[in-house]
């Protein structure tokens, strides 16, 4: 397998023909690199391209690395104040402090301020706030995902349901046969405009239960900049489906 250096880094990457590609492009995961070529590409030519974006490769490989250990970061069991996590596509750092009200209570403002009951010993705040902030995340997703699945179902004329929170095994979200639709709860680390595609995307398996060409043409006609959406979605875990 050919590598490419990059100052002391060495990265692997595999080369793939492909009888629809009319332009070499470069696929990067957090796992491996490869190079789709038209047929009929020389190998000087794909090795001398792979090298003139070395340093574009190695900063997008950095990039999706650093957004899987975020995403993989935000099942919190601990939580210090001063910490960072992924809030609607932002890093925002996490204040505990305590109060003398009864309850916990969790704001945003330029922050994530989570107030802890001061009966809670030091030692157990940490998994306390935590704790609080994960419920809190939940709800602030499925409030905003409630929104949005109003609009289309309206638009649409669609009827689901139910909508559930939860932490499908390596889906982003699912759509029952029933209509009842599950979205994984880590979507609350995307920016907003990818939660609306997801959302779009789980609603129109309403009405067509694969991925047939008409699938696409609804989302399309409704979301004609879905495929952006889609590669955002992509870098925050690649390994993720839909």
């Amino acid at each position: 397998m050919p590598e490419l250096a990059i100052g002391k880094k060495l990265i692997s990457y595999s080369i793939r023909t492909s009888d629809r590609a009319t332009r070499k492009r470069i696929i990067i995961t957090p796992q491996s690199v490869e190079v789709v070529t038209p047929v009929g590409a020389k190998t000087a030519e794909v090795v001398a391209f792979v090298h003139k974006k070395r340093r574009w490769v190695f900063d997008k490989q950095q990039e999706m690395e650093d957004h899987l250990k975020r995403f993989e970061g935000s099942s919190y069991s601990k939580l210090q104040s001063g910490s960072k996590v992924a809030y609607w596509g932002r890093n925002v750092r996490v204040r505990i402090s305590s109060t003398s009200e009864k309850h916990p209570f969790i704001r945003y403002q330029g922050g994530l301020h989570i107030h802890v009951p001061k009966h809670i010993t030091q030692s157990e705040a940490e998994v306390y706030a935590a704790t609080e902030l994960t419920f809190w995340l939940k709800k602030k997703l499925k409030t905003e995902a409630q929104s949005i699945l109003a609009h289309y179902a309206s638009k649409l004329e669609l009827e689901y349901k139910a909508l559930r929170i939860g932490s499908p095994a390596k889906l982003w979200g699912s759509c029952t046969p029933s209509g009842a639709i599950q979205l994984n709860w880590h979507l609350i680390t995307a920016p907003k405009l990818v939660l609306e595609y997801v959302v779009l995307h789980e609603l129109c398996h309403i009405k067509y239960r694969n991925h047939s060409k008409e699938f696409w043409q609804l989302i399309a006609k409704n979301m004609p900049d879905y495929k952006q959406r889609i590669r955002l979605l992509e870098q925050i875990n690649p390994l993720f489906k839909l």
